[in-house]
């Protein structure tokens, strides 16, 4: 009898300790960030799309703690986290959603009266990013030759750059390349380097002209974060490349937005 307790308790052992890990495990997966903007959302021509980690989400729950107001100044990004009562959702989300409701119950598809997004940089973003630490307060902004934090960077060049005393350099293509160099796809393609590792993002995927709208350290851990934005077939293409979030190798953006044209 005693050897049949033993064999039980050593099982709920096991099976506990099973348990445990599969907890863990789970904990550990992150909710994946979203990039939104204040403007139209009505499903018309030039609006903005649903992120597609909402994209299977009523608009109804959409998660209304955690965000930050990113606003890009010309002497840095301030980053502010948005408080709002427990529960209650924070107007810039409800003006987004009522319009999407809005445009869900429409009979016919609706004319926007706002343009599509261009590549005029943004200077209002919300961001929220599970994992990541924002930093409050004013992050100061790298500045270029042309004595402003944004840049059109040259295709194919090599930029050089040390912000705070942290060297890093980074590289944008059209397309991904083959061996030979030669552009098989479309896309802005960005090569971040520091530490003596590579960052591979693919952007935009319909979009080749890209803008730097400004580089700073908004989580704090002393490495580049970008903020760019990509244009092209009448559509546009906002993403967020947080270093804390990244690995070496290829990344997808931290977070990103799409508007489409007509």
């Amino acid at each position: 009898m005693d050897a049949k307790i033993r064999c039980v308790k050593v099982c709920l052992t096991l099976c506990a300790g099973v348990f445990t890990v599969l907890t863990v495990r789970a904990q550990t997966v992150m909710e994946p960030a979203v990039i939104l903007r204040e403007g139209t959302w009505d499903g018309g021509v030039g609006t903005f799309q649903i992120p597609e980690a909402f994209g299977k989400i009523k608009p109804d729950v959409w998660p209304v703690d955690g965000w930050y107001r990113l606003t890009i100044r010309p002497d840095g990004i301030e980053s502010v986290p948005v408080i709002e009562p427990k529960r209650q959702r924070p107007s810039f989300l409800n003006s987004i959603i009522t319009q999407i409701e809005r445009g869900e119950v429409a009979s016919e598809p609706q004319q926007s009266l706002t343009p599509p997004n261009t590549s005029e940089p943004p200077n209002l973003i919300y961001l929220r990013a599970p994992g990541a630490r924002l930093v409050p307060g004013l992050a100061a902004t790298y500045r270029f030759k042309n004595g402003t934090a944004t840049l059109r960077p040259k295709l194919d060049y090599r930029y050089e750059l040390t912000m705070g005393g942290f060297p890093f350099a980074f590289t944008v293509q059209n397309g991904l390349r083959s061996k030979s160099g030669a552009a098989y796809s479309e896309g802005a393609q960005y090569t971040i380097e520091y530490d003596g590792k590579k960052y591979e993002y693919s952007l935009g995927e319909f979009g080749w002209d890209s803008t730097i709208t400004a580089i700073a350290d908004l989580d704090g851990d002393g490495k580049p974060d970008f903020i760019i934005s990509v244009g092209g077939n009448n559509s546009g293409y906002e993403a967020i490349l947080l270093s804390s979030m990244a690995k070496p190798g290829r990344n997808a953006a931290t977070a990103s937005l799409r508007s489409m044209g007509c």
